[in-house]
């Protein structure tokens, strides 16, 4: 830690140790306290996971802001304007990228909030975070390109200014993460354990490859279900779930390592 935190926690150290060696002598303070590296290190562990769950909570704020300012900016798009198809896959995406990385942090932040963090699950969430962060911003970069239009700049601007600052947080946890012992370490969490443990529920436990299935099979059905609810014709559909389904695959590969959602050999 450095800064402020750093200071008043030194004080604190200080002000204990005065007060002890006044009533017990300096030696036997000094015994009492404990190794320093040890006490420095519990709280580096405890910095960081504070850290952690605030730069989670203010990610999900600026991902949900960012939605927000995206619906508006879609519906200020001039009247009959068609958002080109390579637009359009990227947006929705993005968009979908963004809520599986904010719900898989949120729900890791949730189950270890009250709770030591490894250093490297304090990284597993900035990674998540950040890729949340970065996904909407590409959402609503990619739905302004492709409907051009005008509306209020303080609707438009609300959800990546809040995505800045949520940046920021994140950065700074990452930070702490990488300076402890076994922040460079690539954790993996598995969703459905974090989902199990925080409801309380009898979530089944399914490995990558399982996981993996049974995501594309429930994306690809609701494409499906999307398309024919908008009187798409099913061939129509069939193509839009299969565009889905490959998005599904792709992503998880790409990035299910970076989020902890899967080990390389």
């Amino acid at each position: 830690m450095r800064g402020g935190a750093r200071r008043r926690f030194l004080r604190e150290c200080r002000d204990h140790l005065t007060a002890a060696a006044a009533a017990r002598g300096e030696a036997e303070a000094v015994r009492a306290f404990g190794d320093p590296a040890e006490i420095a290190a519990a709280f580096d562990a405890e910095m960081a996971a504070r850290r952690g769950v605030r730069s989670t909570f203010l990610a999900v704020a600026g991902v949900l802001a960012t939605g927000g300012s995206t619906l508006a900016l879609i519906h200020s798009a001039s009247a009959g304007a068609t958002a080109p198809a390579p637009w359009a896959v990227v947006f929705f995406v993005a968009a979908q990228v963004a809520a599986v990385a904010a719900a898989l942090a949120l729900v890791q932040a949730l189950v270890l909030r009250r709770a030591s963090m490894a250093a490297a699950d304090v990284a597993l969430l900035a990674r998540r975070n950040g890729c949340a962060l970065l996904a909407s911003g590409l959402a609503i970069f990619a739905a302004g390109a492709a409907l051009p239009g005008q509306g209020s700049a303080l609707l438009l601007l609300a959800g990546p200014a809040l995505v800045c600052v949520a940046l920021v947080a994140v950065l700074r946890a990452r930070s702490l993460a990488r300076r402890m012992p076994g922040g460079g370490a690539v954790a993996v969490r598995s969703p459905l354990a974090d989902l199990r443990h925080l409801t309380g529920l009898a979530v089944p436990a399914l490995g990558a490859r399982r996981l993996l299935l049974l995501t594309t099979c429930i994306a690809a059905a609701a494409a499906f279900v999307r398309d024919r609810a908008e009187q798409a014709t099913v061939g129509g559909a069939f193509v839009t779930a299969g565009i889905e389904a490959t998005a599904v695959v792709v992503c998880f590969v790409a990035l299910g390592r970076a989020l902890g959602i899967w080990r390389s050999a």
